[in-house]
């Protein structure tokens, strides 16, 4: 059966789970857990701001016309709001819209996820049921559904990166068809679109990722002939420019990311920035905009007693302090929270991460059989580039595990579909008695 079913025929099946899995969480799950939802509300903090502005938005589009319509409507909303205020215009104000707007990105994710493994293991009859597999964990963790089940950015940003990481893949593949060009040229198009709408300040994690790339091709660890290396440089460049509009025409620190460093000099905070004598300006002030966010979010987190910060005596006060810091930053964003926190509170949020985190480090044992037999091919280290790399960032930049398991999510997950597709390879080994 397995060996029959189309990415139409995924997309379906993701969509429908997502959909019911997300309207018993926004319906059910969130308002009758108290930590959950905001006080008097339904919704969870984030979802009733983000609500909060569409509802705006939505008024001010009904009162004045369309002109009034803004892709980010206000700080920290974006698309999550001001397309849901689209929803409200013509069908009325509903919150519950969400959960189908992200079940259907949230579905598209999965299907990505399906085509990414096979491109890794190749397409035969073991590898579909290994990617199916891997597809359907991506889609129906709990921790996925409890985004899905919220006004959230995530599902896109998400949906984002996996087209940027299949279409890279398949445009650096020999197996490639002159046909299909189209469709993966579109599927790097639309990363781009649907990563600026939600996080335009990604686009520069996304640029990283892919001059990572082109270096690589440059030393030919990577496939490399005229097409793809131009197609490469295009995207790499198309993604800056796309960055730089956006960052040019609003003029936004939290749209560039650099919310922090502002917040920082309004409030005279204690942290204090050292330059780098060696390094560019503006490689300097990225890296101070990941340090100042740790800092400023262990300022915010101390002050409400979160109790899930970790090395919050850590604040990096120069570019040196950063880079040294990141192995344990790569440390914390890939494997937290570590086994000796699983199953220790009360609350089920605990437990459901404790089992996951389980999961998760069984798949990664996965990743030693690719090493063991040689097979670190172009394919698996370009999925390492698009998981190792933001989670670098998010490890550095996010000192509360809580916000980190979320925003983790899709880059934890293309090393848990390696760490599968490593198991998968094993067994399929062992079954043919290779070993």
């Amino acid at each position: 059966m397995i060996k029959k079913i189309t990415p139409l025929h995924l997309w379906t099946l993701f969509f429908f789970y997502s959909l019911i899995c997300g309207v018993i969480i926004f319906e059910f799950v969130i308002p009758n857990i108290p930590s959950l939802h905001e006080p008097g509300s339904s919704l969870t903090p984030d979802s009733t701001y983000f609500n909060q502005v569409a509802i705006k938005l939505s008024e001010d589009i009904i009162q004045h016309g369309w002109q009034f319509w803004r892709l980010y409507p206000a700080q920290a909303a974006a698309g999550q709001s001001s397309y849901l205020s689209i929803l409200y215009v013509f069908f009325g104000v509903h919150p519950l819209y969400a959960v189908a707007f992200n079940a259907f990105f949230h579905a598209f994710s999965g299907v990505l996820i399906y085509l990414i493994a096979l491109e890794v293991l190749g397409v035969n009859k073991f590898s579909k049921h290994t990617a199916f597999l891997s597809a359907s964990l991506f889609v129906s963790l709990p921790s996925a559904m409890i985004w899905v089940g919220q006004i959230h950015k995530e599902v896109c940003v998400s949906t984002g990166f996996l087209f940027a990481l299949w279409g890279i893949m398949k445009i650096l593949s020999n197996e490639s068809k002159k046909n299909e060009i189209f469709s993966f040229l579109s599927a790097l198009l639309l990363s781009i679109i649907l990563i600026a709408s939600m996080k335009p300040y990604m686009l520069q994690i996304l640029a990283a990722i892919i001059l990572t790339i082109i270096l690589l091709q440059c030393i030919k660890i990577f496939p490399v002939n005229f097409f793809k290396f131009i197609a490469l440089a295009t995207y790499f460049l198309f993604t800056i420019c796309i960055f730089m509009l956006i960052n040019g025409y609003y003029n936004s620190d939290w749209l560039s990311g650099e919310g922090f460093i502002q917040a920082n000099i309004n409030t005279n905070n204690e942290h204090s920035w050292k330059k780098s004598d060696y390094l560019p300006e503006i490689f300097d002030r990225k890296i101070q905009a990941i340090a100042t966010s740790r800092v400023s979010l262990i300022s915010s987190g101390l002050a409400i007693n979160a109790n899930s910060m970790i090395d919050i005596h850590i604040k990096p006060a120069n570019a040196i302090e950063v880079i040294a810091y990141v192995p344990r930053a790569l440390k914390v964003s890939t494997l937290a929270p570590f086994p000796n926190a699983w199953f220790k509170g009360a609350h089920i949020v605990n437990f459901v991460s404790s089992v996951e985190m389980a999961i998760f480090y069984l798949s990664f044992f996965g990743l030693l059989f690719f090493i063991f037999y040689r097979t670190l091919h172009y394919k698996i280290l370009l999925c390492l580039i698009f998981a190792l790399l933001p989670l670098v960032v998010f490890g550095i930049s996010s000192p509360n595990i809580g916000t980190l398991y979320r925003i983790r999510y899709t880059f934890e997950m293309i090393l848990v579909i390696l760490g599968i597709c490593g198991w998968a390879f094993m067994m399929n080994k062992l079954k043919l008695g290779k070993l």
